[in-house]
This record gives structure tokens, C-alpha cells and sequence, in this order.
């Protein structure tokens, strides 16, 4: 008979049942920072909310009718140019918080804390810095890029033409 092999005397550490995820925590300021603009654009929201109910109930408050006043001609004076202006400002107030909240929380959920370190995140994973390691002028602006682009364009067309005349 053969004995059992005898058990190490230190065993072997467990690997953890789960990947731990380095992150910043909820209270860090870099993430307050963050989901300062969430709340920014939250306030923002429900003020203009609130503005737009606001004017809502004063317009149904001024064409209702009285009690014992006809309805068939209200004196009320109407100018679509006046409505249609107040529309668009309180269209234009709920948008544009409804998309800084939206900008805020986006940038919070995916860590960015700021313009450049957005615009390096996008660089990374569009490869950008692959592309343009050449040696090549790197373009700064959208105009700076459409001017390289249209230079290679008429380059284009410049080798184009001269390959048309030898035939």
C-alpha cells in the first residue's frame, strides 16, 4: 500500500473570484467635479421646467373667460409673433439644460474630467497620433484641416490631369 502524498505546508493563495477595477471613488473631487455638471444641467432643467409651467398657466389663466363674459370674442389681444418668440425661448431653455445634464452625466459615466483630457481620449481611440506620425504638419482646427484637405484634393487633380495627357 502506498501513502497519500503529503499536503504543502503553505497552499497555494485562491485567485479572487471577481477582477477588481481600479476607479475613482463617487467623493473624490475629481468625480464631484464631474457630477457637478450633471447637477448644473439638473437644476437648470427643472427651473426651466418650472418657467415653462409657469407661462403655460398664465396664458390658460388670461383666454379663459369669465364666468358671465361671452366667449365668442375675448378681449384679450393676440400676437403670434409674441407666442412664437416665447416658444422658442422655452424650447430653447428645456433643450439646451435637458443636454448639459446629459453632457455631465456622459462625462462622469466615461471619467473625463475636462475639454483636453476629452479630446485625448478621442485622439486615442480614433489612433490620431498613429496617423500623424509621419512627420506631417498636425492640423489644430477644423479650418487648419480643411485646407490640408483640399491641397491634397487639387494635388489630385494635378497628377490626374497629367496622366490624362499621355493618352
Amino acid at each position: 500500500m502506498t501513502r497519500p502524498p503529503a499536503a504543502p505546508v503553505n497552499p497555494p493563495p485562491l485567485p479572487s473570484p471577481e477582477p477588481t477595477y481600479e476607479s475613482t471613488p463617487i467623493t473624490s473631487a475629481r468625480s464631484l467635479q464631474q457630477l457637478s455638471i450633471f447637477v448644473f444641467g439638473a437644476t437648470c432643467l427643472l427651473a426651466s421646467t418650472a418657467i415653462t409651467r409657469r407661462a403655460v398657466h398664465r396664458r390658460h389663466l388670461r383666454i379663459t373667460p369669465k364666468f358671465y363674459e361671452p366667449n365668442t370674442n375675448p378681449y384679450e389681444h393676440f400676437s403670434p409673433f409674441h407666442d412664437a418668440i416665447q416658444a422658442l425661448n422655452l424650447a430653447t431653455m428645456n433643450c439646451v439644460s435637458a443636454g448639459v445634464m446629459g453632457l455631465g452625466g456622459t462625462l462622469w459615466a466615461f471619467d473625463i474630467s475636462g475639454l483636453k483630457e476629452a479630446q485625448g481620449v478621442l485622439r486615442g481611440r480614433l489612433n490620431y497620433d498613429t496617423i500623424y506620425q509621419c512627420g506631417e504638419n498636425v492640423p489644430e482646427s477644423i479650418g487648419d484641416l480643411l485646407k490640408a484637405s483640399r491641397e491634397t484634393l487639387k494635388k489630385e487633380e494635378g497628377e490626374n490631369s497629367s496622366g490624362d495627357t499621355s493618352r
